[in-house]
């Protein structure tokens, strides 16, 4: 997938920045990494038993070679950001999955007095969309874009009332998978309260308009749709060693070509993170979304999980966790639903995932990490279920 012209014009405008940047105080404003990973995959593409692997090899171990740079400085009240990283990911035995893969991103945090703040950004990235998600053994690149902008007016120190406005667009390299995608406006209005303690709580009305650009304009097709919705969230420490963070509301999606398939309810994503002792912690996270970006599952899917990962940090160079997750998927908008005995079947699967984790740390700037991981997912009858281990060994080094 060639680079788009969103993702150069964020190097030439980042290299501009960066020239100035470093000129002022390069030692504060700009970063660097170099990073390499060597992963280890049981099951490459997350068949189950009676699928057969290219060349019979299932399994496979992939290198993975980054590079970044990171700028970040204030001018006065204004604030402005630039991340530009990029990964070359090799694959020992299937190589025709080789690819490179960027991700970058420009923000402005700016403010006009002391009444008018916001942010101006834009983001582009690609991605190797995973195989539970794109099914298959043919590579199936991502790339997503998104611009955004927002401003907010503190007619109070605590309160403001804000607008945003973000554009998203979605596109994949392989044919078969041009149903998926999309491009979407959200317009966004906001209600803020910020006490002097740094808590922050947003009140926010949403509404999006999508369409799915490939999808035929005839009736029962989920080709273009609206979501509105009201959400509260926000990030608040409930005790010196409590605190949240996230989202809840309920959301409408309706379907102008598909009314059987509107949608109502509750979604939500919150984060909790409890400090247990000085050098222990629990993260716990609970999220229920439509479409969730992460999961690359633009196809209507409602997505439920539970995550549970504790810490330890043993020393000041090392630390140990542990990560758990359970994820159902609900695919009620999949325009690709399996017919059985004349009725169509709404796919559902669970999928569990867990594993440990520990990183060593001989200095601030780099670190070794490596962790083991199991993924088991139990399909319905046109979603097959699958397990797979994964082992990884990183190095990164900021400089």
């Amino acid at each position: 997938m060639k680079p788009s012209k969103s993702i150069m014009c964020a190097l030439a405008l980042s290299s501009a920045m960066l020239h100035e940047g470093a000129a002022a105080d390069e030692g504060d404003a700009l970063n660097f990494s170099v990073s390499q990973s060597i992963r280890y995959e049981s099951n490459l593409f997350r068949l189950d038993d009676g699928e057969r692997a290219p060349e019979n090899k299932a399994h496979d171990t992939v290198s993975e070679t980054g590079v970044g740079m990171k700028f970040d400085r204030r001018y006065g009240r204004q604030r402005f950001l630039a991340d530009l990283n990029l990964v070359s990911a090799r694959y020992a035995i299937h190589n025709d999955l080789d690819h490179d893969r960027p991700d970058a991103g420009l923000a402005w945090d700016w403010q006009l007095g002391d009444r008018w703040s916001g942010e101006l950004g834009h983001a582009y990235r690609e991605t190797l969309t995973p195989f539970d998600e794109a099914g298959g053994t043919e590579r199936n690149m991502n790339a997503y874009t998104r611009s955004h902008v927002s401003a907010d007016f503190w007619w109070h120190p605590r309160w403001a009332v804000g607008a945003g406005f973000a554009h998203a667009r979605s596109r994949f390299d392989r044919d078969d998978a041009d149903l998926a995608e999309f491009d979407a406006d959200t317009v966004d209005l906001n209600l803020t309260y910020r006490p002097p303690t740094g808590n922050r709580a947003v009140l926010t009305l949403r509404d999006t308009d999508g369409e799915y650009v490939n999808r035929p304009a005839a009736p029962g097709s989920i080709r273009d749709y609206r979501q509105q919705e009201v959400r509260l969230g926000g990030e608040w420490r409930l005790s010196g060693a409590t605190r949240v963070s996230g989202f809840i509301g309920r959301t409408r999606v309706e379907y102008r070509l598909a009314p059987e398939r509107d949608f109502r309810g509750t979604v939500g994503r919150v984060g909790l993170v409890w400090d247990t002792t000085a050098k222990t912690s629990v993260d716990l996270s609970v999220r229920r979304e439509i479409g969730a970006q992460q999961d690359l599952a633009a196809n209507y899917a409602v997505t439920e999980a539970v995550r549970l990962a504790p810490k330890w940090n043993v020393t000041e160079k090392v630390s140990l966790g542990a990560g758990l997750e359970w994820r159902r998927r609900d695919y009620r908008g999949d325009p690709e639903l399996v017919r059985t005995g004349g009725t169509r079947e709404k796919p559902t699967d669970s999928s569990y995932r867990y594993g440990l984790h520990a990183e060593y740390r001989p200095q601030r700037a780099l670190s070794f990490a490596f962790s083991v991981q199991r993924q088991e997912r139990d399909g319905s009858r046109s979603l097959g279920g699958y397990s797979a281990n994964t082992a990884d060994l990183s190095m990164r080094f900021r400089f």
